[in-house]
Formats: structure tokens, C-alpha cells, sequence
């Protein structure tokens, strides 16, 4: 619309200006073009007003500050408007069709040439100012650790717009190649419980042909066994499962890996797809051994499949081997000659183990590396060294092979130690002082074995505030590997460890703000006790010193809510401290916040038995909060989350907002005639996908029959208002 910006509305012809101020306003002009910052003016009925662009909702809010402080209330009507556009000004209103509308306001007093003259040269100075400064933090290309510290807590915190915002700042700027992305972006969706994501990704056909790390082999193998073989799996029908994975494309039928199993997806998917290829006895043997240590009914259903009397196989629908098939081979005559057997069957642990035990030479030792890079056991790294150094293989690489040269060099990355840390070692590190970068990349801890409850407390309770400070600034995988835990209903004194981590930190990246409010929704939810819950607000004030600015006010809104969200007697004095000291913090940055923020902070006041100040109440008889959820009256509205806090606040600030609308809130894990009914028959369906289960997700979807659903991939009661303001 700038280019009709000097038309009907507008008394301005740049044209009759001054050249001065010709020149500054084709300045201006270009700016808005190059997606900068800039201001162009208006006259009508004898009043100026000057319009405020940004190319960002983020650089508004900045900017709104900037005038604030450089205008203000000496010669506009800032404190009144807070530069919003007027809704009934047919000038505004074709403005306001813009993806980011310009801001709004007049210069005071009225027919004062003087001040009028000031406002320009203000601008104009701001404008240059702006222009030429050094790169904000906002903007400065951060390096890859960073950003996947941040994809961490992202994923912890299963808000997906954040980790998404971040595959896209390391395909921007990372030095990553496109195979080691496209991996990233698989153990995201996977961490984001997004099998639908895996199956969409632009990359996943270049996956499956690559020679992939074992652990995206295992997500892989997860997510076709949620898609294709759980149903049938927890029916215990074994014909059912057989008949289930007939329908596993080709494609995705070479997910095989030939290393032991450990979880129920990882057997049960390898031991349909030995089936489906006809797999030797042996191999079908072991998987039915492994399923065996996880669940002895589904090893016996397994072994129905593979090897049943006569008439269960017409009855089960097992695969017989095709008529032309091979015969089996017959027994080797050398340990060589077993190697290759192992190795054509997929038996790629026994190979390792048949190699080991064998002399060492440079042929074998290739071998070796070939089947060791297909089953990466840590605990087998420094025999399958020492096996591979005895060969002189290391010495005399062929030089016309670069398979086995590419196997070296991804050995000796392998072996690296910090790589193979674990959690136990990464820990030392974090006590020590001495973690690296190697030791904090998502990338490779994702492949470590997890702690457990009692082990993970003791060890975050040890560290002391220089740990504490570090386990802040580099926690972000640690926190994807173990979000189950702080969700926990005994995790409330590991969120406060963490929150008191980032708080002597002082780090306040966007990865840490988004686990700031789940680690507190976590924490209201587990019903702490009040010197927990003390002991953890105390940390929040020091993170919201240190995170809050212009451009994050609604999550310091969002962080207070969810901070006080469990019954108000519970630590009343931390919470009012908390309270107060987020509005100090808030109040040079107060044009940050919207109107729909200014409600929460007065319904958090009230629930504090306290009043908002006087100063952050809205002045402007024309500003309106409901306006953008006007067409919610009269509609029945369900949230969905399985954190109730922030549907809880949302809900109420919704009920003060809009009269007439029917506001419901449910946290169902599983499904009911319940949460039936609620997907039917509502107007508007909004589930927080950061905090749903993908069972309940499928139930929703599916009894929605067609219906929109409103998805929130963010945490906090402003995300859920911001998506419905959006309609």
C-alpha cells in the first residue's frame, strides 16, 4: 500500500515539498523497499501523522520503543495510542491489510510548526541511526553450537515453531552439508513425537539410500512401526502384525540393521522386515530372543510367525519362501567364508564378533570396519582400534577403494572421545569446566543412553553455581534427552535445578525462554512443595531480568502466569515478589505488550489480591482487546492441552474478553466419550500440539471428521491468543 500512500486521505504531495524533504521521503520510500525501517507523513484535516514501518512484527515492537523514547509524550500522542492504526479511518484500514501494518502517531501540539520541524528531524536522524548500526544479537548469525543448544531445549519443550525457526538458522548459516541436515531434521520431528513430519520430509527418500548413523536408522524404524505395526501389535493378533507389515512400502523395507534391539518398535520392525525378505532361521531366532527379554507374549507371537506347526501357517498367513528361491547355503568351509555369510544375511553383529576372533589382516580389518559402522557399539570401539590397528590397514589405506578409506575416517570420528562421553561423562565434563563443543552437539548426544529419575537429581543437585552457570549456557541437549523426566510428577526439584541454572547463566536466547515456561507449567503441575516452589520463582525473577526486552514482553506475561498458576496461598510472598519485579522489568519495554497481555497482567494481579498498576492500565477509549476475538461470540471454544495451566489462563482471559463465548478446557490423555464429544461439536477446536499426546492427537483429528483445528505449536497462553487472533 505505500505506493497509494500519497493519495486519497493524504494532503501531502511530496512533489510541493521542499527538495529536502522530497529527498527524505523517496529515502524513506527506498527503505521500506530494501525492508527497512522508515517513516513517511501525513496530513488531513490540518493534523500531521506520521506512519512508523517495519519489515518485521519483531522490529515493530523495537521500533514502537525506539519513538516512544526519541517522540514520546512530549510531542505525540504515544502514551494514548500506542501507535495503533484507527479502525474507523478508511486510510488506516487499507494500511492495516499490510502483513506487518505501520504504526501511528500524531504530532503534539497541533498546528505547532516547531514541533513539527522537531518530529522530522527526529525521525530522520532515528532513521539513519537505525540504518547504520552494528548487527543486534536478534540478527548476528549465532554459531551452530548455539543454535542447537537452543533446538534442544526446543525440542524438550516440544515447541516446534522455535525448533523449526532453528533448522532454519543451521540451513542459513551452519556448515553443515545437506546429508547431516537432513539427519538433524529427523531426530526433530522424531524428538517433536512427529511421525507425519518423518514420512513428509522433502529428504527422506536421500536418507534411506545413504549410509546413515544407527540411531536415524532406529527413529526410521520407530516411526514405521507407529504408522504401520503398533495397531496390530497391541491387538497380539500375530496374523494381524503379519498382515500389517504386507503393507510396508518397498521402499522402506531395507530399514534393517543387523545390531541388537533394546526397544519393543526397533525388534518388532526388524523382525517383520527379516520376514518379508525371507531371512534365515538364525536371524528370525535372535530377534525372537531379544523380544523375549522385552516381552515374553510377543516372542512367542513372533516365533508363530517364523516357525509354526503346518496348520497355523495356512491359518497365519505366513510368508512362505518363494518357489525359486535359492537353496541354503551350504556349511562354510572358513571363517572367511562365514564372514560373507553373516554379511549377505544382515547379521552384522555376528560378523564383528566372527572378525574379532579371527587373525588380523588388512582385508579383514575393512570388513571389520564395513559391519562395526552398521552397528556402532561403544563398548566394542577400542577391540575393533586395536583390531584394526594390528592389521596395518591404517598404514597402507587402498588408495582405489574409497569405501574403506571413507570407513577409516568415520572410525576415527567415532572414537573421539567425546563422543562417547555418555551422560555420566558429560556431567564430569560440565563439574570439570572443560566441555566441548563436540559434547553438546544434538547430533551425538542423541545416540547416549539416557539416566534415570534418582540418577539425573543427584547429579543436578551436586553441581555447584559455576556448573550450574554451564549446564545454563550448554544444557539444551541434556534437556532433549530428558524431558520425560522434568514433565514427571516428581520432577518439580529438577526444574528448579534447571531454572536455576539459566539463572546464574544470565542467558536469554529463545531456547531458553521457551523451557522457562514449560519447566514452570511442569512444575505447577506436579503440586511442589512451597520451598521448591519458592526457591524456583526466586530464580525466575533473575531470568526475567535478564531475557525480558521490547521484543519478548509477552513471554515475561506468559512466564508470571504460568508461575502462578498453583493455589495462590502456595508461596504468596515469591509469587508477589515475582509480580512486581516483572513489572519494574517491564515497564521501559511496556510498548512491547499488547492488549490481550495487559489483561493477563491484570488477571494475574487479581489472583494476587493486588491491583496493576495505574500506569500499565490502557488509556485509549478506542482500544479495544476483544476486537480481535469478536468472532468468537456465541461459539463453543475447546482447548486442548495436556498442561493446564496456559488453557487455563487463556480461557479466562477469553471469558473477560468475550461475552457470550463458551470456553472449555480439557487435558485428556487418551480418549473418552468426553473428549468425543468436545472434537465434534465445537466451533473451534485449539490443541497445543507442544503438550499433546500423539494418541489423543490422532483421537481428536479423527472425531473432528473434517472439522479445522486450530494447532498451537508453542507454549504459553499468549500463543494460544495469538493463534486465535489470527482466525
Amino acid at each position: 500500500m505505500t505506493e497509494e500512500f500519497f493519495g486519497e486521505g493524504n494532503d501531502v504531495d511530496p512533489a510541493r515539498l521542499q527538495p529536502e524533504q522530497e529527498m527524505s521521503i523517496e529515502s524513506w520510500l527506498d527503505a521500506i523497499k530494501r525492508k527497512k525501517i522508515a517513516f513517511l507523513p501525513r496530513v488531513t484535516a490540518g493534523k500531521l501523522y506520521w506512519y512508523a514501518f517495519a519489515p518485521t512484527m519483531r522490529e515493530q515492537k523495537e521500533l514502537l520503543t525506539l519513538i516512544d523514547a526519541w517522540v514520546g509524550p512530549t510531542f505525540s500522542d504515544l502514551p494514548r495510542s500506542r501507535g495503533r492504526l484507527y479502525p474507523h479511518d478508511p486510510f488506516d484500514t487499507a494500511l492495516a491489510a499490510d502483513g506487518v501494518p505501520p504504526l501511528r502517531f500524531e504530532v503534539l501540539p497541533r498546528g505547532n510548526g516547531a514541533a513539527r520541524d522537531e518530529v522530522r528531524q527526529t525521525l530522520l536522524v532515528l532513521s539513519k541511526l537505525v540504518w547504520n548500526r552494528p548487527r543486534s544479537e536478534f540478527d548476528t548469525p549465532r554459531t551452530t553450537i548455539e543454535v542447537i543448544d537452543d533446538l534442544g531445549h526446543a525440542i524438550a519443550a516440544r515447541d516446534r515453531r522455535i525448533a523449526l525457526a532453528c533448522l532454519r538458522e543451521l540451513k542459513a548459516s551452519a556448515d553443515l552439508d545437506h546429508s547431516n541436515l537432513a539427519f538433524l531434521r529427523i531426530r526433530v520431528h522424531a524428538g517433536l513425537g512427529d511421525t507425519a513430519a518423518i514420512f513428509a520430509d522433502q529428504d527422506l527418500e536421500h536418507v534411506l539410500q545413504l549410509r546413515r548413523p544407527i540411531g536415524i536408522t532406529r527413529l526410521l524404524q520407530t516411526a514405521v512401526y507407529d504408522r504401520y505395526l503398533a495397531s496390530a501389535d497391541n491387538s497380539g493378533d500375530a496374523s494381524a502384525l503379519l498382515e500389517a507389515a504386507t503393507q510396508i512400502p518397498s521402499h522402506l523395507r531395507a530399514l534393517a540393521t543387523g545390531a541388537p534391539t533394546a526397544t519393543r518398535p526397533a525388534v518388532v520392525v526388524e523382525f517383520m522386515l527379516g520376514l518379508l525378505r525371507h531371512a534365515p532361521s538364525p536371524t528370525l531366532e535372535r530377534l525372537a530372543g531379544e523380544a523375549e527379554t522385552l516381552s515374553p507374549a510377543l516372542a512367542e507371537s513372533l516365533r508363530q510367525l517364523f516357525a509354526p506347526a503346518p496348520a497355523v501357517v495356512a491359518e497365519s498367513g505366513a510368508v512362505p519362501p518363494p518357489e525359486d528361491a535359492e537353496p541354503a547355503p551350504a556349511t562354510p568351509f572358513g571363517p572367511d567364508d562365514e564372514i560373507h555369510r553373516l554379511i549377505d544375511e544382515g547379521e552384522f553383529a555376528a560378523a564383528v564378533t566372527t572378525v574379532l576372533a579371527g587373525t588380523a589382516t588388512p582385508m579383514r580389518a575393512a570388513l571389520l570396519l564395513a559391519c562395526f559402522r552398521e552397528v556402532e557399539d561403544p563398548q566394542l570401539g577400542p577391540e575393533v582400534a586395536a583390531f584394526v590397528g594390528a592389521s596395518g590397514l591404517r598404514e597402507t589405506p587402498p588408495k582405489d577403494d574409497a569405501v574403506v578409506r571413507a570407513d577409516l575416517m568415520w572410525f576415527e570420528g567415532f572414537l573421539n572421545p567425546q563422543r562417547n562421553l555418555g551422560w555420566h561423562g558429560w556431567f564430569d565434563a560440565l563439574e570439570a569446566g572443560n566441555l566441548r563443543d563436540a559434547a553438546i552437539d544434538f547430533n551425538l548426544t542423541s545416540e547416549w543412553a539416557t539416566l534415570d529419575y534418582s540418577t539425573a537429581a543427584d547429579r543436578l543437585t551436586s553441581l555447584d553455581d559455576e556448573a550450574l552457570a554451564q549446564l545454563g549456557d550448554q544444557g539444551g541437549a541434556f534437556m532433549a534427552a530428558h524431558s520425560s523426566l522434568f514433565a514427571d510428577p516428581n520432577g518439580a526439584e529438577l526444574c528448579e535445578r534447571v531454572l536455576a541454572g539459566f539463572a546464574v547463566s544470565e542467558k536469554g536466547s529463545l531456547g531458553v525462554r521457551v523451557q522457562t515456561v514449560a519447566l514452570l507449567e511442569y512444575l505447577a503441575a506436579t503440586g511442589p512443595a512451597a520451598a521448591v516452589l519458592t526457591s524456583a520463582l526466586e530464580w525466575t525473577e533473575l531470568i526475567v531480568e535478564a531475557a525480558t526486552s521490547a521484543v519478548t514482553a509477552s513471554w515475561t506475561v506468559d512466564v508470571l502466569q504460568a508461575a502462578t498458576t498453583s493455589p495462590r496461598a502456595l508461596a504468596l510472598d515469591a509469587k508477589s515478589r515475582l509480580f512486581y519485579h516483572a513489572l519494574d522489568v517491564l515497564r521501559p519495554v511496556k510498548s512491547g505488550l499488547g492488549l490481550a497481555d495487559i489483561e493477563g497482567l491484570r488477571l494475574v494481579a487479581e489472583e494476587l489480591a493486588t491491583a496493576l498498576p495505574d500506569d500499565f492500565e490502557v488509556q485509549d477509549s478506542d482500544a479495544n482487546p476483544a476486537a480481535p476475538y469478536r468472532y468468537l461470540e456465541d461459539a463453543v471454544v475447546v482447548l486442548y492441552s495436556l498442561t493446564e495451566s496456559a488453557i487455563t489462563r487463556a480461557a479466562q482471559i477469553l471469558r473477560r474478553l468475550v461475552p457470550g463465548i463458551d470456553v472449555r478446557t480439557t487435558s485428556e490423555h487418551d480418549g473418552s466419550q468426553q473428549l468425543a464429544a468436545l472434537s465434534a461439536h465445537a466451533d473451534v477446536f485449539v490443541m497445543v500440539a507442544a503438550s499433546a499426546k500423539h494418541a489423543a492427537t490422532d483421537f481428536i483429528k479423527e472425531h473432528r471428521g473434517g472439522l479445522p483445528i486450530v494447532q498451537v505449536n508453542s507454549r504459553g497462553s499468549s500463543a494460544i491468543l495469538r493463534e486465535l487472533a489470527e482466525g
